[in-house]
Parts: C-alpha cells; structure tokens; sequence
C-alpha cells in the first residue's frame, strides 16, 4: 500500500468567506491533506496581477482554515492558486502532491453520534483501489460505511451477481482492518441512479465514490458529483483510480 492512499487533497475557494462543515475535519479521519485555496480569475486576468491584488487575503482565510485541520493534528500542506481554470489546477495538485482522494467540503454541522458513510459502488470504477483507499483512510478509527449499488435493470441475475460482488467488498474491507461491524451493504432496483442515491443520501455524513471517466471535468465535477454538491451539503470524497 503506497504512502499516498491516505493522502487527501482539499480544494477550497478563498475568493469569499469560507464555511466548512465540522463533519470535515473533526469526524473524518483525515491524518494526511493538501488543502488547496484557490481564487477564480477571470480569462482575461493574469495570475501575478490577481497574486498581488489578492494574495494577502487569500493567505489570511487559507491560514485561518489550515490551522483548524492542524488543531486536530493534521499532517498538512497548504497551496495557494489563481486560476481561471480550477479544474486544471486542483489535477495538478492532485497529481503533483500524489493524492489517492479529492475531497470537496461540505457545510454540514458534526454528527452527534458514529460518523456514517455512503460508498457508492459501480462495477466500472477501480474497485481495488477503492478498497484499499478505504482502508488506508478508514482503519483507526471508529467511521462506519454502507456500500451501495443501485442495479441497472430488474434482472434477478444481476441482482444476485452485484449481491455477491458487495459482500465480497465488504470481506476485503474487514481483512483490512475495518470491523465488519462497521461495513454495511445494500443495492436498489428502484428508480434512476441518481434519485436513488439523493433519496439515501441525508441518512449518511459523507459520500464515497470512485473515477469512472478519464477526464478531470468528469470524475471531480461530473453529473452525479455535481448534483451531490448542489443538493446536499454532504463532504463528498473521490477517489481515483489507479491508472
């Protein structure tokens, strides 16, 4: 298992006040991050003219959030950008810090009680990394997860193949350290994709899910992560593949 599974990058936008979720950082086991602050930019505006218009109060609100993850004992790095393509920019850290994981925060207040988290399962996506992404992150501590499926088609034989391959994930995960008792599976016939896991989602503290497309636009901000981020608060954790 490679150093970086457990590496998580943290895009954050420091062009307006921040608000981040206390789900972030004080109930996700987050031992190794980058947190990236970026600042928008338009097209037609250099970089270096935003830099030094702006940097200083980027830095201040960058600052502000890194020390809240230090609090909690963090091992941090910390990226200041000006960008008109933060896409780009949160691949390039991405890769050039050797992150497993993008992390887009969320603004929801912690849970009370055991953290929850819904892994959203599709046979496309590199399953083996996903795993032991999970149980790089997800070990030592006391996270609890739900894997889950949503079936293409009312095909009992697909219900029961993709039946099979959940609790099979779930075995592979508690050979990993994560106590079956804290791994949960379920699959759904019913309804589109999406709407499926909307309707599941406020159940749960964060969402998992994998890179299924090659492109960044895709598996950081693509339909289903998009609709995540725009109708819930939910931190939401992609994991990439291992190509």
């Amino acid at each position: 298992m490679t150093e970086s599974l457990n590496r998580v990058l943290i895009p954050i936008d420091v062009s307006k006040p921040l608000s981040l979720g206390g789900t972030l950082i004080e109930t996700l086991p987050l031992a190794n991050t980058v947190l990236l602050g970026y600042w928008q930019i338009p097209d037609q505006t250099q970089s270096d003219q935003a830099r030094d218009q702006f940097e200083a109060e980027a830095q201040q609100r960058l600052q502000t959030v890194a020390k809240r993850f230090t609090d909690q004992g963090v091992d941090l790095q910390t990226r200041l950008v000006f960008t008109n393509d933060r896409n780009q920019s949160i691949d390039t850290a991405t890769n050039e810090y050797e992150c497993q994981s993008v992390l887009i925060p969320g603004t929801e207040s912690p849970p009370s009680g055991t953290t929850r988290g819904l892994v959203l399962i599709k046979p496309n996506t590199d399953l083996d990394r996903i795993i032991a992404t999970l149980g790089a992150l997800f070990e030592k501590s006391d996270v609890e997860l739900q894997l889950f499926h949503v079936v293409g088609s009312k095909n009992e034989h697909l219900y029961d193949a993709t039946e099979y391959m959940l609790r099979g994930l779930a075995d592979r995960l508690s050979e990993l350290g994560i106590s079956r008792d804290r791994v949960k599976w379920k699959q759904s016939m019913e309804g589109k994709r999406i709407e499926v896991i909307l309707s599941q989602v406020p159940d749960f503290d964060f969402v998992v899910m994998g890179e299924s497309t090659p492109t960044v636009r895709a598996r950081i901000f693509g339909d289903v992560q998009s609709r995540l981020a725009n109708e819930t608060e939910k931190p939401l954790l992609t994991i990439r593949t291992s190509n």
